[in-house]
């Protein structure tokens, strides 16, 4: 009979208050002596969760770990449940750029046969010394483990690295907006970055997640930012937020190409069936700037969908 993530867990969880350090060690062995092969895998992604959030786990067990770091540590000592991984060849690939396609594209096709196999590795990529390796683990754990990555990406959108904390920010935010609504505080903060980008980012990104508490300083930013670009994706994130269907159809209808480009992202963001159906006619009519975004946001969707 095959076991759910949660009864795994909680069996985790008891193990662990009963014990710790190498008989931890012993009693997770022996667990994984009992379960089938499919419950192997989801044993592997409750200790790589447990690992990617150590914050949360020590304060549930702090009267049993001793020291920072003991969730990895003790996860250390229980990677031959898992086998070898294949982090190695994937940091390799992706370092190797246009030369690495190929093999990327085995490597993650393999992964995503095996879920758990892949939450090792990912795990391990996400601490590599190669932020473009790093920044590779959001996307591809929200594609392969779904809300299952979620404590990993979390914790990568503290990286050292804007890059890195950036497709960590993107990966949650696909992911939904409960799972994104962490990121909520940060995001706030961004929107009074001195960098454009990262303000429009932010902008988009709160849009998503639906945090109408950020709409007055995004309509403050409509009115003055100093370029068009943010002013037009500002007036577009601030329709969105306030779910005003006709003022984003009005807006892909616009002549500027800068301004339908981000009502496109608008209309796929709210959502509806009226927003859709004029993204459609917006890809298929408009031109420039404006058709590409509007066939490149219908893509967005699509891929959603399936």
């Amino acid at each position: 009979m095959t076991a759910t993530k949660q009864e795994i867990g909680a069996r985790v969880d008891a193990l662990a208050h009963d014990h710790e350090g190498d008989a931890f060690v012993a009693a997770v062995q022996r667990l994984s002596a009992e379960l089938g092969p499919e419950d192997r895998q989801v044993l592997q992604q409750v200790l790589l969760e447990r690992a990617a959030d150590e914050a949360d786990f020590q304060q549930a067990l702090r009267k049993r770990a001793l020291a920072k770091g003991w969730t990895r540590r003790t996860l250390a000592k229980l990677e031959h449940l898992v086998g070898d991984d294949r982090a190695e060849a994937v940091a390799a690939a992706l370092e190797a750029g246009p030369a690495g396609e190929e093999a990327l594209a085995h490597e993650l096709e393999t992964l995503r046969g095996n879920p758990g196999r892949a939450a090792v590795v990912l795990d391990e990529l996400s601490r590599h010394k190669n932020p473009r390796v790093r920044a590779w683990v959001p996307r591809a754990g929200a594609e392969i483990l779904q809300d299952g990555a979620a404590r990993l990406i979390l914790s990568l959108t503290r990286d050292r690295e804007p890059a890195v904390r950036d497709a960590a920010a993107s990966a949650l935010v696909g992911l939904g907006p409960e799972v994104a609504r962490p990121l909520v505080p940060d995001l706030r903060r961004r929107l009074h970055s001195y960098d454009a980008a990262q303000r429009r980012a932010a902008m988009w990104a709160l849009a998503e997640i639906g945090d109408r508490a950020s709409l007055p300083v995004i309509e403050e930013r409509s009115r003055s930012a100093d370029t068009a670009a943010e002013r037009h994706a500002a007036r577009a994130a601030a329709f969105a937020l306030e779910r005003d269907e006709a003022a984003v159809i009005a807006g892909l209808a616009e002549q500027d190409d800068e301004a339908a480009a981000a009502f496109a992202v608008a209309a796929r963001i709210l959502g509806t069936e009226a927003t859709l159906d004029a993204l459609r006619r917006a890809a298929g009519t408009a031109s420039g700037e404006a058709g590409r975004s509007a066939r490149a946001e219908l893509d967005k969707v699509d891929a959603e969908g399936a």
